[in-house]
């Protein structure tokens, strides 16, 4: 592998990581903001309820961009793949 191929895997890692972070940390901070905030059971709901459909839509653009940059990187792989195949053949002949 070199170091283009690493420098892509390791940026498709990362991001994995940072929407995963990300989810984690909407979860913990509504669920901490619940226990702690002065509501009714109808305010707590209702914010719930907002905040939830406000969650999935990051997580659901997160994940859009996500796959965006997955479908990048796997197609500059594969064209990266294809260069060193020639080359291989090349050497061969």
């Amino acid at each position: 592998m070199n170091e283009t191929s690493k420098e892509n895997s390791n940026g498709s890692s990362n991001l994995t990581g940072f929407v995963v972070g990300a989810v984690v940390g909407a979860a913990v901070g509504a669920g901490v903001a619940l226990l702690v905030a002065p509501r009714t059971g109808k305010e707590a709901r209702n914010w719930l309820a907002r905040s939830a459909r406000e969650f999935k839509d990051t997580a659901a653009s997160a994940l859009k961009q996500a796959g965006e940059t997955i479908h990048l990187e796997t197609k500059g792989m594969a064209k990266q793949a294809a260069k060193e195949l020639a080359r291989v053949h090349e050497l061969s002949r």
